[in-house]
């Protein structure tokens, strides 16, 4: 069954991942209709295809977990497919296979609901669980954003150079989704758990020096000084490195280099009159 077969719902389409993924249906002329995570209005499009859900929460918090409970029941009621965007927060350490034994982190709150989530989406007979990295969004609430409004305020900054973990951007998780979808019908054996992440494991250091390095483009920053320095700043909700072996068998999907991702975002960050005022 081709997308053309499903009609999309975007549970969560004012968070970062389901806003982008909106972007990219509705430029492929996709039909799809952007849900807000907390409506409990029935959506509707003017479709007999089959409905597939593609829930979308914040994945930095717990804000939206409840509402997420709601829609995969929603989903399952309407025999709809369930596409749930999850995170490799779940895990400590780095995350092998998606076949292979994982280390759940239970003493996070996060991950224990997250975990809840992807057992109820496993509930449903025809499911995809996509577990992301960490999230480059430049929204905000992310690291590269934490890091930009650290510098403005105070230009010495200490970083982390030990730990390392795999910039994700926001534009590629929505690409990789939209491929999914694409294939995600053709075969029984493609549903299942899936990691996606940006190519190349970094220290919270070597990140701000790549992420510096676009802003300087648009920004004045020569009075920034970045130090090194074990158990600094780092990601405050941390994404292991993983392995993306499965993705790559069953969809053909590669990873991408998050550097192209991360000169993009930085790009559109400046270019959004919104952020420049921020």
């Amino acid at each position: 069954m081709a997308i053309s077969s499903f009609h999309t719902h975007v549970i969560g389409a004012e968070r970062p991942v389901g806003r982008h993924l909106s972007r990219v249906l509705a430029e492929q002329n996709l039909i799809h209709r952007g849900v807000s995570i907390a409506s409990t209005e029935r959506p509707m499009l003017q479709s007999s295809a089959r409905p597939v859900y593609v829930i979308t929460p914040a994945l930095n918090d717990v804000s939206d977990i409840d509402a997420a409970k709601f829609w995969i029941e929603r989903a399952r009621e309407e025999g709809a497919l369930i596409l749930l965007i999850s995170t490799l927060h779940r895990y400590r350490g780095n995350v092998g296979s998606v076949n292979e034994g994982m280390e759940a982190d239970n003493d996070s709150e996060l991950s224990e609901a997250f975990a809840e989530l992807e057992s109820m989406v496993a509930e449903n007979p025809q499911h995809i669980i996509l577990r992301v990295g960490q999230v480059l969004t430049l929204d905000g609430t992310d690291f590269a954003s934490h890091i930009l409004s650290h510098i403005r305020s105070e230009p010495l900054l200490a970083l982390d150079m030990q730990k390392e973990f795999e910039p994700t951007p926001v534009d590629d998780i929505a690409v990789v989704i939209l491929a999914i979808l694409r294939q995600v019908n053709l075969a029984d054996e493609l549903w299942g758990t899936y990691h996606f992440s940006g190519v190349e494991a970094v220290s919270s250091y070597t990140f701000a020096e790549a992420l510096l390095s676009e802003a300087r483009q648009f920004e004045d920053l020569t009075a920034v000084d970045l130090t090194t320095q074990e158990g600094s700043m780092m990601p405050g909700i941390w994404s292991p490195v993983a392995e993306h072996i499965a993705l790559f068998h069953t969809f053909g999907i590669k990873n991408k280099p998050w550097r192209q991702g991360l000169a993009r975002l930085v790009r559109d960050y400046y270019h959004d009159p919104v952020a420049e005022q921020a």
